[in-house]
């Protein structure tokens, strides 16, 4: 029996963990991954990530996963990885039971959700799916992947954006397409791109071509309708995140239209003993607000468990959608 358990091992379910386990809450922390560290260590592991406050100097996306995981540890959480949580389901007597895919059962007293989101792995485009896994990938784990190949990559915000510039390290060339006539990444971020990788705004992917292997994509500007065909190695769809949020409906915990859990200011569901935070959440999609998230989601959850006499400060009211 623990009293919390977390699922996901990212910025925000570490962070809610060592918080958690700060407060002597018997703390266990699930992830489907094979490491701890969720997007730092899948999307920037050797990359040194500048947005991370309080180091301007940077940390590799590695060495902040690692960090976190530590963190949690020192406090006496315990972080199960290759552990994909299939359902959550709540007994009579008001405890939770989370099952993960190996049909292990863990049962907890509070459930903090942090899983993240999901790379949108359909597009719609033309020949994107003849090419799946042969040469149309959806996520960029390992630069070293398109090591001297052509790469064009679609989309514009802070994945697209990084994904193409840590393609530039070592491909041969990179070309980011963007549907707008502005990219939704930092415009410190952005201004990196300079010499580094063509920018084609207002324009689309139609189609992917090639035979055994993608071998060319066709570009519409979307402002002149011209059409351009630009020969290519790799295509890299960035073009938006999804929540796997489906196996809380039973639950009964409340989604927005896009999925994502909808939670008051103090990390709560609408499910008394739920809470969530990061990605999942939507909002900021950044590390360190994503920590911070994590951290009220634990504070919420040891005055749900513990309910000590100054939790009437802390929850003052109810939930509601739109705090």
């Amino acid at each position: 029996m623990f009293d919390v358990v977390v699922i996901g091992a990212g910025p925000a379910g570490l962070a809610a963990a060592a918080f958690t386990a700060r407060r002597k809450l018997k703390t266990l922390v699930l992830e489907a991954a094979p490491t701890a560290g969720g997007k730092p260590v899948l999307l920037y592991a050797d990359k040194m990530v500048d947005d991370f406050i309080g180091f301007p100097e940077g940390m590799t996306g590695l060495e902040i996963g690692k960090a976190l995981e530590r963190h949690a540890k020192k406090f006496g959480a315990e972080v199960k990885c290759n552990s994909r949580v299939v359902d959550i389901s709540r007994t009579k007597e008001g405890l939770f039971v989370v099952r993960d895919e190996r049909g292990e059962k863990y049962q907890s007293k509070a459930v903090i959700i942090t899983f993240g989101v999901q790379p949108l792995t359909h597009v719609g485009v033309k020949g994107e799916d003849k090419f799946k896994g042969r040469g149309v990938r959806y996520l960029l784990e390992d630069a070293s992947d398109v090591k001297g190949k052509r790469v064009v990559v679609v989309g514009g915000g802070e994945t697209a954006v990084e994904s193409a510039l840590r393609a530039s390290e070592v491909a041969a060339s990179v070309v980011l397409v963007h549907r707008r006539g502005m990219l939704r990444a930092d415009e410190s971020t952005v201004d990196q791109l300079a010499g580094r990788v063509e920018v084609l705004y207002n324009s689309i992917v139609e189609e992917v071509r090639g035979d055994e292997w993608v071998k060319e994509v066709v570009i519409l500007n979307r402002s002149t309708g011209e059409r351009r065909t630009i020969r290519t190695d790799e295509v890299i769809f960035c073009v938006g995140q999804t929540p796997e949020t489906d196996l809380l409906t039973s639950l009964g915990v409340q989604l927005s239209e896009k999925g994502e859990i909808i939670v008051n200011r103090r990390q709560e569901t609408n499910i008394p003993g739920v809470f969530a935070a990061g990605d999942v959440t939507g909002g900021a999609m950044r590390i360190s607000a994503a920590i911070g998230e994590g951290v009220v989601a634990a504070l919420s959850a040891y005055n749900y468990i513990k309910k000590p006499y100054w939790s009437g400060e802390w929850n003052h009211t109810s939930f509601n959608t739109s705090q």
